[in-house]
């Protein structure tokens, strides 16, 4: 009983508790810039890949590399750095991941070549998977329970318009080019960002641990590597390399080591109830429908995007501010779809909400194609980047409410973990599928055939929707249940 006391007395929520309204506002701006800078380095990358491949001459498995490496890193150690966080303290691992963060921008900025770039991302995507999960442990920290939805509605905010402003901040800095760095300023930028948020998270957030901190399932970490590892390489390498048996039987592979995982998570948490996720969750019919509809729906936008990128940039010859312009309705339209649109849908429809986001992002992938067609149709374009922002805004916050809904308490964490770290490993895959398609329909000698290999790469993008809309169709039943 005292010992349970003392871990009490000893905690971040114990250090917390004396604050004052003013100084948790402030802790919480020192989170959500850490949080901003994150998002905004997953999507900003893709207008940067074209210079980069003309700067360092890096072949395209090693852009897709460049993209997908910096999302597997972080999906893979996502629910690790959580762990790290409930038995060493939020804010150590907060400031220990936003200092590798901000030092692995600046190794990507001053990449010499790119294998260099390569390992610098691998390593900014496990810095911050060190660092972005303890945001959301310091919100549960800092508010109590009737607080946090207004928190969460920010981050909801946040998170929509800071993944959709990346493309436009990336292509604005690689058009200034200041001091002739180009596209080295989309991760340079993160330096005086990263610094603001590490002596603001020194001064303000509360120390200690979590109440019940929790052993690292250091094994099952290893084999979720393996796996993801396993999956994604032959993806993207195999292309390039007219696929070869070794990758051929790698991706074969990942079919045992994936039962091999599961069948350690059993065991482990049998014996130890601390599992690096606990396989009881996939049991609850509302996160298993969830998390399948994250597989399908959070591929769409990163894929897309790097899609475009090479459509709008290569085959069209524009610009990377006006590929920077081209991607502004995006934001704006998650904005409309996260503010506006979402929450009056969301009180008519509920969970429905999901599916009408998702006929949204499948209307303007269609309208999209008829803008690159022949002579490029700028209202077209803009209207059909405008739509896949709101499918974006209707989307996202949905799917993470229906899918968390029923989590017991006890899990809340686990639970919040698991499912960002299915939307980085759907990200992954988005690049790395969509990369897979564009590349092998993509005859660059013809005219128009960055639009055409585009085509190619539409069926898959929309039978991803497809089958998550039957997936949210199932979900809102369950909600209704």
């Amino acid at each position: 009983m005292n010992e349970a006391v003392s871990s009490a007395e000893g905690s971040a929520h114990h250090a917390a508790a004396s604050y004052s309204h003013r100084r948790r506002t402030l802790a919480l701006i020192a989170v959500a810039l850490a949080f901003v800078i994150d998002l905004l380095d997953t999507t900003i990358v893709n207008v940067a890949v074209p210079s980069i491949g003309a700067t360092l001459h890096a072949p395209k498995a090693a852009l897709e590399w460049i993209v997908a490496g910096y999302a597997t890193a972080f999906a893979v150690l996502l629910i690790v750095g959580g762990r790290l966080g409930d038995s060493h303290g939020y804010r150590r691992m907060f400031l220990a991941g936003i200092a590798a963060f901000t030092a692995t921008s600046v190794a990507c900025g001053l990449a010499p070549d790119t294998l260099s770039l390569q390992v610098a991302r691998l390593l900014q995507g496990a810095s911050a998977a060190l660092m972005v999960p303890q945001v959301m442990a310091l919100v549960q920290v800092m508010y109590p329970p009737e607080e946090r939805y207004k928190v969460y509605t920010v981050f909801g905010f946040l998170g929509g318009f800071s993944a959709a402003l990346g493309p436009i901040v990336g292509g604005l800095l690689i058009d200034a080019d200041w001091l002739g760095l180009g596209w080295r300023l989309t991760f340079l930028i993160n330096l005086p960002l990263g610094l603001v948020s590490l002596v603001a998270g020194a001064l303000l957030l509360p120390p200690g641990r979590g109440v019940h901190p929790v052993a690292v399932d250091l094994r099952g970490a290893a084999l979720s590597v393996v796996v993801l590892f396993a999956l994604l390489t032959p993806l993207i390498e195999g292309p390039s390399r007219d696929w070869p048996a070794a990758l051929v039987l790698m991706l074969l592979a990942a079919v045992p080591l994936g039962w091999i995982t599961w069948r350690h998570l059993l065991k482990r948490q049998a014996c130890h109830g601390d599992a690096l996720v606990d396989p009881a969750l996939f049991r609850l019919r509302k996160v298993s429908l969830g998390l399948l509809c994250t597989l399908c729906v959070n591929p769409i936008m990163p894929g897309y995007l790097l899609v475009m990128t090479f459509a709008l940039q290569t085959g069209r010859g524009l610009t990377a501010a006006q590929m920077a312009y081209a991607c502004a309705p995006i934001a704006f339209g998650a904005m409309t779809g996260i503010t506006l649109l979402g929450p009056r849908l969301n009180r008519r429809i509920g969970v429905r909400t999901l599916l009408a986001g998702i006929g949204v992002s499948a209307l303007s992938l269609v309208l999209c194609a008829f803008a690159l067609d022949g002579a490029l149709s700028w209202p077209l374009l803009l209207a059909a980047q405008y739509g896949m922002g709101i499918g974006l805004g209707l989307c996202g916050p949905q799917l993470s409410f229906a899918t968390l809904r029923d989590v017991p308490v006890a899990s809340a964490g686990v639970a919040a973990g698991l499912l960002t770290t299915v939307q980085q490993v759907a990200a992954a895959f988005g690049v790395a599928l969509a990369g897979l398609v564009f590349f092998h329909g993509l005859d660059a000698t013809a005219a128009g055939g960055y639009q055409r290999a585009y085509l190619h790469v539409l069926p898959l993008l929309l039978g991803l929707l497809a089958v998550g809309a039957l997936g949210a169709g199932r979900l809102a039943k369950a909600m209704r249940a």
